[in-house]
C-alpha cells in the first residue's frame, strides 16, 4: 500500500500529458546519471531543474554547469533527498482537470526506496502544483501516455497490485489520469525489470516505435508478436498505428552490444537518443529522422562513469515538465480514406494555459491538395474553446496534407500535429459520382402485379432449444448476450465464464493468439483452467446458441 494516499481526486475531465506536447523543463538529479554534455543540450532547449539535498550540492552543481558552458539562465534546483538518479521511475505524471488546472499524480514507487519514493510530494509542492495519488505500485519507466486516453504498460502492473482487479486498476486510472483505453503487454524483452520504455515508444498519437532484434533470438517471436499487436489495434485518432521498428539486439549470448534505442527524451522539437559506440547506433538515429521527420534529433554519448544499459538509458534518468501555460490545440484529425463530398468538417478546442487571449486571425489550417502549393483557411470559433472549418470544393482522388496552427498573447505558437507541415495529417479523396450517367425513370413501372406473400414469423420465437442442465426448453429469443460474467478476476489458476447457455468460448492473448477454446459447451458455466499460461491480460469471447458474441477481459496471474 501507497506510504501516503489522498482520497481526492482530480476534478473530471482529466487529460494526461504526453511526452511529445508541449515542454518548459526536465528534471535530473545530483549525483548525475548523465553526461554534463546531455545538460549543456538540454539547457539549450528548455530550463533544467536538478533535484539536490542540500546547498552545498547545490553549489557544486552550478560550478560543474558553468564550467561546461551549460546556458544558467535555464537553470533551477529543487531540494529534496532522494536515493537515485531514475527520475523517470519517480517523478510527476502530469495532468489537466476538469477546471484547467495543472497537476501531479503520484503512486506508490516500486522499488525499496523510500526517499524517491516520498520525494514527489516535494516536487510538487515546489512547482506550485495540485496534488494527487493513485493507490497503485508503479513506476514512470513503465508508463506511456497519448495524450488522449491511451495508455500503455506491460503486465507488471497486474503484478505488482495483486490485491487489485483488472477493473479497479483500470479504475484508478481513469479517475486520476482520464485513461479509458489502458493496454497492457506481455514483455516482449524478457528482463527483469519488464519497463516498457526497455522496447517502446509512443512517438506521437498514433506512431509508436518497437525495438527489433534478429530471428535467431529466442525472444523473436514475442517482440513481432507486440509489433503486430499494435499495427492491429486503432489508436486515440481512429486509425491503426504507425509501428517503427528500431534494430535493438540488447546483450545476450548472440550479441553483447549495449542498444537501448528506444529509452529515448523528446523535448519539444528535440529528441535525445542514446549512444553507446554500437555499431548499430547510426542506424537508430536514421529510424528516429524516418519517424520524425522535422524533429531535430540529437545523439547523446554515454558517460563512463555511468554508461547507458539496456534496461536503463537517458529516458530512465530525465523527466519532462510540460509547459504550464502551453497553448494546447485538441483535435482528432481527418485520416485514411474518404468518401467524396462538397466538404469535409472538422472541428478543434484550443485551450491558452497561459491565460492570455487567443489571436482569433491566427487559428488557421494550413493544406496542401496533392503537390500544389500551400493554402490557408482561417477557423471560427463557434462558442467557448471550439473552433471548426471545413474543406470545401476538393478534387476527388487527391491527396490532402493539412495541419492546425494558432497563436496568443503570450507568444506562444503551436501547431497541430507538433511539428506542422514537416509531418501533416494526411486523407485522401474518392472518385467524384459519375455525372454522365442518366437516372434510372421509375415513374412508368408498373407495380400493380407484383404480389409478394409476406413471410410468415409466427414461430420464429418459439423454436426449441433444450437446455441440458435443467432439461427445459427455451426460446431462441430467451438468450441475452450481456448476460455472461468471468470470475475470479484477476485469476489465478483458473477463471470461470457464467450466464446463459454457452455454446463456444475462445480465449485469445494480446497478440491475438488463439490460447484456448471449448465448443459446443450447451452449459451455463465453464472452468477454464490457466496453468502454463502467461501473466498478463487475456480476451475471452463467448458465444450463445443464437451466435450471438461478447468478449470479456480477464487478467492471469501467478
Amino acid at each position: 500500500m501507497p506510504l501516503f494516499f489522498f482520497a481526492q481526486k482530480p476534478t473530471a475531465p482529466v487529460r494526461n500529458i504526453a511526452e511529445f506536447e508541449p515542454m518548459q523543463g526536465v528534471i535530473v538529479r545530483y549525483p548525475f546519471g548523465i553526461p554534463t554534455q546531455l545538460v549543456k543540450e538540454m539547457a539549450d532547449v528548455v530550463t533544467v531543474t536538478t533535484l539536490v539535498s542540500s546547498e552545498h550540492q547545490k553549489n557544486m552543481v552550478k560550478n560543474t554547469y558553468q564550467q561546461a558552458g551549460v546556458n544558467m539562465s535555464n537553470i533551477d534546483f529543487i531540494t529534496v533527498t532522494t536515493d537515485s538518479y531514475w527520475t523517470r521511475d519517480y517523478s510527476p505524471w502530469f495532468i489537466v482537470d476538469g477546471n484547467d488546472e495543472f497537476g501531479v499524480v503520484d503512486f506508490t514507487y516500486n522499488r525499496p526506496r523510500p526517499n524517491d519514493n516520498k520525494a514527489l510530494k516535494t516536487i510538487a509542492t515546489a512547482m506550485g502544483l495540485n496534488y494527487y495519488c493513485m493507490n497503485l505500485s508503479h513506476t514512470g519507466g513503465n508508463y506511456m501516455t497519448d495524450g488522449y486516453g491511451t495508455s500503455a504498460s506491460t503486465s507488471l502492473v497486474l503484478t505488482e497490485n495483486s490485491s487489485l482487479s483488472l477493473s479497479d486498476i483500470e479504475q484508478e486510472v481513469n479517475d486520476y489520469l482520464g485513461v479509458t483505453n489502458y493496454m497492457l503487454f506481455q514483455d516482449p524483452m524478457d528482463d527483469y525489470i519488464e519497463h516498457i520504455d526497455c522496447w517502446g515508444k509512443f512517438l506521437a498519437v498514433d506512431k509508436v516505435l518497437i525495438g527489433e532484434v534478429p530471428q535467431s533470438d529466442y525472444r523473436y517471436a514475442d517482440y513481432e508478436a507486440t509489433a503486430q499487436a499494435f499495427a492491429a489495434a486503432t489508436s486515440s485518432w481512429g486509425d491503426n498505428y504507425q509501428v517503427y521498428r528500431v534494430y535493438s539486439p540488447g546483450c545476450t549470448s548472440i550479441n553483447t552490444d549495449v542498444t537501448p534505442y528506444t529509452n529515448s527524451l523528446i523535448l519539444n522539437d528535440h529528441v535525445f537518443v542514446a549512444q553507446t559506440g554500437s555499431d548499430w547506433d547510426a542506424a537508430a538515429i536514421a529510424t528516429y529522422q524516418q519517424a520524425m521527420p522535422g524533429y531535430t534529433i540529437v545523439p547523446v554519448q554515454e558517460s563512463a562513469s555511468t554508461p547507458w544499459e539496456n534496461t536503463d538509458a537517458l529516458h530512465c534518468r530525465t523527466h519532462e515538465v510540460p509547459d504550464l501555460g502551453m497553448l494546447s490545440i485538441h483535435h482528432y484529425p481527418l485520416l485514411g480514406a474518404k468518401p467524396y463530398q462538397q466538404q469535409y468538417p472538422f472541428t478543434a478546442e484550443i485551450t491558452a494555459y497561459s491565460g492570455e487571449a487567443i489571436i482569433a486571425d491566427s487559428v488557421v489550417a494550413y493544406y496542401q491538395v496533392d503537390t500544389a502549393q500551400w493554402q490557408m483557411m482561417p477557423l471560427q470559433n463557434v462558442g467557448g474553446k471550439v473552433w471548426e472549418g471545413a474543406f470545401t470544393n476538393l478534387p476527388s482522388n487527391a491527396k490532402v496534407k493539412y495541419y492546425l496552427s494558432a497563436q496568443d498573447m503570450s507568444g506562444r505558437h503551436e501547431k497541430h500535429p507538433y511539428i506542422g507541415a514537416a509531418d501533416p495529417h494526411v486523407f485522401t479523396i474518392g472518385a467524384a459520382p459519375d455525372s454522365t450517367l442518366t437516372p434510372i425513370d421509375t415513374s412508368t413501372i408498373d407495380t400493380s402485379t407484383v404480389n409478394v406473400p409476406p413471410i410468415d414469423t409466427s414461430d420464429v420465437d418459439t423454436l426449441p432449444i433444450i437446455d441440458p442442465i435443467n432439461n427445459d426448453s427455451l426460446a431462441i429469443s430467451d438468450y441475452h448476450i450481456s448476460y455472461y460474467t468471468v470470475y475470479p478476476n484477476p485469476a489465478v489458476s483458473y477463471f470461470s465464464v457464467a450466464g446463459d447457455i454457452i455454446k463456444d468460448i475462445y480465449i485469445y492473448n494480446v497478440y491475438g493468439r488463439l490460447v484456448d477454446e471449448r465448443k459446443n459447451c450447451g452449459r451455463n458455466v465453464v472452468r477454464i483452467f490457466t496453468d502454463g499460461w502467461a501473466t498478463g491480460v487475456y480476451f475471452v469471447k463467448v458465444i450463445n446458441p443464437k451466435g450471438d458474441e461478447v468478449i470479456r477481459k480477464v487478467a492471469v496471474r501467478k
